[in-house]
């Protein structure tokens, strides 16, 4: 493990792994509510759609953790990007709407199992005392997938309206994705640990429980700026809000790599906390939004903030777990990003539909504040595992 380096053939195969995996799915992240509007869909049915992915997802994810703690990262990794990949073949079959529920469903379960294995095998590759490093470097991987393939899919439906050409450009990319995890070595479970410990037994242990609320309190922030900037901005005159989201993405890689570095030299609270500040900056700034440059102000700081809490954060859920619990531990953790963001998108929604978006904002900044206090108290313990 110290001789462990970003350019070693297991690392740069699971960044590939993740950048192509994430970047088929993020064609289909914008473009899916126009094949449902194209299957002759609702709204109430575009949101079904989306939400079942999430919901598959979220509930099974703790599962295949445990899966991957007992019979291999690698194993769980080929099993859900496999089915991952085949899947896109099947949304051109799809004739109507409330088949694509049963297709989005088997979806969002291959999604967890892939991103369940795949996290627990980057953390036991990381040496110890870089891990924070690692972890960010690798979680490069899906921001510039992010940045990216959105744009691709959305040009192939904008130039030629033809679904079926989308479909066949996401199954080539996840299944480049599968080929390129095939490639990297097995991370096996340590002998005579397998399956001896239950999820739920994992998911109470005071620092994953700790994480959890913590991350979900800026997936919530997350989920209503991402959700609902495209709308407020307009209302505050600022049409060109494209430049949110570039300069979020720019941030976002720069502090992913530097923050998990400072993260190993100095601790991992150290880093947190201070993000986490600069996350509920951002939003208590949104409510007093007037100009474009004060959006590229809030968007550095947001993806700053974002950027570099999130490797610092899952290193934390890392550092406090053992080894034979490490897969559930991540797969419980990370689950708190959809279910967060959900959380945003739907009850913050809520709020900013009654009260106005800059109470939303403001709701939004008061949760990562709970979340700044939760964490600053709860994450006092020793750390378990070197």
């Amino acid at each position: 493990m110290n001789e462990f380096s970003l350019l070693s053939r297991n690392f740069v195969l699971v960044c590939l792994s993740g950048f192509l995996y994430f970047g088929s799915f993020y064609l289909l992240l914008p473009t899916i509510p126009q094949f449902v509007a194209e299957l002759g869909g609702t709204t109430s049915q575009i949101g079904i759609v989306v939400g079942i992915f999430t919901m598959a997802s979220v509930i099974l994810r703790p599962y295949f953790g445990k899966q991957a703690d007992g019979y291999g990262r690698k194993k769980m990794m080929l099993l859900g990007a496999g089915f991952f990949s085949l899947l896109f073949v099947l949304y051109g079959q799809i004739q109507q709407v409330v088949p694509l529920y049963a297709l989005r469903t088997f979806h969002g379960i291959a999604h967890g199992c892939y991103l369940a294995a795949a996290f627990a095998y980057v953390a036991d590759l990381a040496p110890h005392n870089r891990r924070g490093e690692v972890m960010g470097v690798y979680g490069v991987a899906n921001v510039v997938a992010m940045a990216l393939f959105p744009a691709w899919g959305t040009m192939i439906i904008a130039t030629t309206h033809d679904f079926s050409q989308l479909f066949l450009y996401s199954f080539l990319t996840a299944a480049a994705g599968f080929l390129a995890t095939c490639f990297i070595d097995e991370i096996r479970p340590e002998a005579g640990n397998k399956q001896t410990i239950s999820i739920w037994a994992v998911a109470r242990q005071k620092a994953v429980m700790v994480a959890s609320m913590t991350f979900f309190a800026a997936a919530t922030l997350y989920g209503a700026i991402i959700t609902f900037l495209p709308v407020y901005a307009p209302k505050q005159g600022i049409v060109n809000f494209g430049v949110f989201f570039t300069t979020y993405a720019i941030f976002t890689l720069i502090s992913r790599v530097l923050a998990g570095k400072l993260s190993d030299r100095y601790g991992r609270r150290k880093v947190i906390l201070p993000f986490l500040a600069l996350l509920a900056i951002a939003a208590f700034l949104l409510p007093f939004l007037e100009s474009v440059e004060m959006l590229i102000i809030i968007a550095g700081f947001f993806g700053l903030g974002f950027g570099a809490f999130m490797p610092a954060l899952n290193a934390f859920v890392v550092d406090r777990t053992l080894p034979h619990e490490r897969a559930s531990a991540l797969a419980f953790f990370t689950s708190f990003m959809d279910i967060g963001i959900t959380t945003g998108a739907v009850i913050l929604g809520i709020v900013g539909e009654y009260w106005g978006y800059g109470i939303m904002y403001g709701v939004g900044g008061c949760i990562i504040c709970l979340g700044f206090i939760g964490f600053s108290l709860g994450s006092k313990e020793a750390q378990r595992n070197i």
